[in-house]
């Protein structure tokens, strides 16, 4: 037994220590942070240094991070404010301090066993005996670490490997050494998930772990083929990319993100720590590719290192007109030269194919050079998957959930091989001359021709563990599955083409968007959202609603295809109706006989945003990309979502007597205007988009289940709609009249054209109740009229539609 962790408490009254402020390390630090834990971040002393350049190295990370959150390019903090909740220190001066206030230490030092060993002994001799002490190695022995420390530490020493960059990474590898505590890596994996928002998968301590071993794997087969097939980084980068249910970055561009030089380190490491002779520990059998390839070599002698250097596989340039280029590299003579788009006609057929599993059956089945790729690489993929079972983990699922979080793929090996077929995989693996696995030849002659790793149904999942047969997946506790609860007789209430309404269990329902095209608001979602309430009222016995789903993004908002079309056609009345219907609808959904809390994530852009801003209250995923951009179209909110912002200026303002509303609706008009989206749900809030009653989940997966104890909260609390027309205090000409000139000054400075400015005069108009004589109050219906108004005279301009349609073309913003 050890003495008792102490993880499991409000994230502000933790304490961490993070050793090494590299970019994992700092990255880590930060996390932390944005889930309410001070953490201290150390590192060396640069040779010399003496007053604060003792912290240098710390220091100088804490600015990078800065900058990035302030660029908002990949930004480690969830809000730049966080930064107060790490102080900065050095090895020397405070690590004996800081360790012994911890409840968790991270190491994140350079990967060399001595270094880590030496830093650990130091750790264990000042930390308190409650505390949790974690490497974030990527692949070293846990327990060889663990093996250099006094006995009664021990148990406490656990492998946490974060995976890069540390705040968008789902994935967490937990590494209990053979020493381990068992109650020590159920906490620190609760803690991990509850706490850190993320997926935890427990893995063996081998060499590597799952994601590295599986991903490393995979990349040395594909540098084999590509050398075979004599393929270019093009071709490769789209066979590995969505096609097959991976992300655009692929094979090579990812190589480039992670470093080049990091991944022939990997190549090493695996190496040294594997063996190619049957039958020994650790027997690999890609033991003997596991050698960096020559180009590779080159690159790194190079210094060809990938983003870090500014060019690895791809190099980004300018052209002789100074336009910006993409270059990429010739792997034969490892020049870099003009891009060359890719070609495999045999695709076409099988690009269309949305679903995941279907579209990856047929191309691996495609005749020419794509299908003879993806063959050689994805079989034998899935045969040293099967090979690991049992060795790097225990069942199927934890290697799959490593490279669905880890490295961004839909379908892990398994579920990839249930979709080409198992049985007709073993097939093709003994054609090619390649040993199939045991465990596949196992599962192949338990269930026939139709064998399949994973089986049963959403609410009743199995999996097939060698040796032990099919069995059950259990839900964590504290997680509702959509798909799951909807699996249930009776559960789905009503349905349609692209929503459904689910009995999740308690008295609440939930409306699921289930549109292909990211859930933008058509008509069967606007159905869904109209009739819910009143169908739960139909039923009885309901409480409340939530209003969420489970995809990639929550909602993209209106279909901008059918406003092109009526604006274009020159019929308003259709438009007009359409708005009203939508301004309509939601004001229904705030304004109801049951409380309704919205479940955000991931994009979630005008049209959703205003789904959420007419709800009861907001459990947003931490991970929230949140904005009115309704301008980059060259219109603006017209489901009242500007009617909500005043509403709530308005009422922020009353909280003070005699405080004018103008400094939220300036600050509405800025991010309405400029069309700004967050980063993160905490700056949805700074922007005013969430209140500061809305709640915020880290994990993505708890946000239904949260959504619902919300619910039930109101309803407990005795919930009573608000007032439909209650007087709304507005700011007028007097103080609106600033909001156009800000917009004219815009444009005279060069910042915005004269339709933006145009766009900036029209959400002033809304935001000041319609710039009235003076400061006076209006009902919420005044202020709807005022949007649909001014959308549908926006839609009608020719740079408008010309935004629209380069916007669909292109998906990207015209600014005309």
């Amino acid at each position: 037994m050890v003495a008792a962790v102490t993880l499991l408490r409000p994230p502000h009254q933790l304490t961490a220590t993070v050793l090494g402020a590299g970019t994992m390390g700092a990255q880590i630090a930060a996390h932390l942070a944005n889930a309410g834990i001070h953490t201290y971040l150390l590192d060396i002393v640069p040779k010399g240094a003496s007053g604060k350049q003792r912290n240098a190295l710390a220091a100088g990370a804490m600015k990078m991070m800065a900058k990035a959150t302030a660029a908002a390019k990949m930004p480690p903090y969830m809000d730049g404010a966080f930064a107060s909740r790490i102080t900065v220190g050095n090895f020397d001066d405070d690590l004996e301090r800081a360790v012994a206030t911890s409840d968790l230490v991270v190491e994140a030092v350079v990967e060399r066993l001595d270094i880590k060993v030496s830093l650990f002994q130091r750790v264990a001799n000042a930390a308190p005996g409650t505390a949790i002490l974690a490497s974030n190695t990527s692949g070293l022995s846990i327990g060889s670490i663990a093996a250099g420390l006094p006995e009664e530490v021990r148990p406490r020493v656990v492998g946490m490997h974060f995976f890069n960059p540390p705040r968008f990474m789902h994935l967490l590898e937990v590494v209990p050494a053979a020493t381990t505590a068992a109650e020590v890596t159920a906490e620190l994996c609760e803690f991990s998930d509850r706490v850190l928002g993320k997926g935890v998968v427990v893995c063996r301590d081998t060499p590597n772990f799952i994601g590295n071993r599986i991903g490393t794997g995979e990349m040395l087969l594909t540098f084999e083929a590509t050398a075979a097939g004599n393929y270019t980084i093009e071709e490769i980068d789209l066979l590995n990319g969505p096609l097959m249910g991976r992300p655009r970055t692929g094979s090579f561009r990812l190589a480039d993100m992670v470093g080049v030089d990091i991944l022939g380190h990997v190549i090493h490491n695996l190496a040294d720590g594997l063996s190619g002779e049957p039958g020994t520990e650790n027997y690999d059998e890609l033991h003997a590719k596991m050698v960096v390839p020559e180009m590779l070599a080159k690159m790194i002698a190079a210094k060809r290192l990938g983003d870090k250097t500014g060019g690895g596989f791809y190099r980004k340039g300018r052209d002789a007109k100074g336009n910006r280029v993409i270059e990429s590299i010739d792997l034969e003579t490892l020049e870099y030269r003009a891009q060359e788009p890719p070609v495999f006609p045999e695709l076409a057929p099988v690009a269309r194919i949305f679903d995941t599993a279907e579209r990856v059956r047929a191309a691996i089945r495609a005749e020419g050079r794509a299908g003879e790729f993806l063959r050689k690489v994805y079989l034998p993929l899935f045969n040293y998957a099967a090979n690991r079972l049992g060795e790097i983990c225990d069942d199927p699922k934890q290697l799959d959930d490593a490279m669905r979080w880890g490295y961004g793929w839909e379908l892990g090996p398994f579920a990839l091989w249930d979709a080409v077929g198992v049985a007709w995989g073993v097939e093709q693996l003994e054609k090619m001359g390649v040993e199939p696995a045991a465990n596949a030849r196992a599962l192949v002659e338990a269930q026939g021709a139709d064998a399949r790793w994973y089986g049963g149904r959403p609410s009743a999942p199995t999996v097939f563990i060698p040796g032990k047969g099919e069995a059950a997946i259990a839900t964590p506790a504290g997680m509702i599955l959509l798909d799951a609860a909807a699996d249930r007789p009776g559960a789905v209430l009503h349905s349609n083409k692209t929503a459904r309404l689910i009995d999740i269990g308690d008295g609440v329902a939930c409306c699921e968007f289930r549109s292909p095209k990211m859930n933008i608001l058509d008509d069967g979602v606007l159905a869904m959202l109209r009739e819910a309430v009143p169908t739960l009222e139909k039923i009885g016995g309901f409480r409340g609603l939530v209003i969420g789903d489970q995809s990639a993004h929550f909602c993209a908002g209106a279909d901008l295809r059918r406003i092109l079309k009526w604006a274009s056609e020159g019929d308003f009345d259709a438009l007009g109706g359409a708005v009203s219907e939508l301004q309509d609808t939601l004001m229904d959904l705030r304004h109801g006989a049951m409380p309704v809390v919205a479940a955000p994530h991931g994009r979630t852009f005008g049209g959703g945003v205003e789904v959420c801003l007419h709800t009861a209250a907001i459990q947003a995923d931490a991970e929230l990309y949140m904005g009115l951009v309704e301008a980059g179209v060259g219109l603006l909110p017209a489901g009242g979502g500007l009617k909500e912002l005043a509403r709530r200026a308005a009422a922020w303002a009353a909280q003070v007597p005699g405080t004018s509303p103008y400094a939220s609706i300036r600050r509405a008009f800025e991010t309405v205007g400029g069309g700004k989206v967050s980063s993160s749900a905490y700056e949805a809030r700074n922007l005013g988009l969430l209140g500061h009653d809305d709640r915020i989940t880290f994990h993505r997966s708890r946000v239904i289940a949260d959504a619902k104890r919300r619910v039930i909260g109101l309803a407990e609390a005795g919930w009573t709609p608000p007032d439909r027309d209650e007087p709304i205090a507005v700011i007028g000409a007097p103080e609106g009249c600033s909001l156009m000139l800000g917009a004219q000054m815009f444009e005279w400075g060069g910042y915005i054209s004269a339709h933006d400015k145009r766009i900036g005069e029209k959400i002033a108009h809304v935001l000041s109740g319609g710039m009235t004589q003076t400061a006076t109050t209006v009902r919420a219906q005044d202020l709807l009229d005022l949007e649909r108004e001014a959308f549908c005279s926006l839609a009608g301009e020719a740079k408008t539609q010309a935004r629209i349609e380069h916007m669909l073309k292109t998906k990207k913003p015209l600014r005309n």
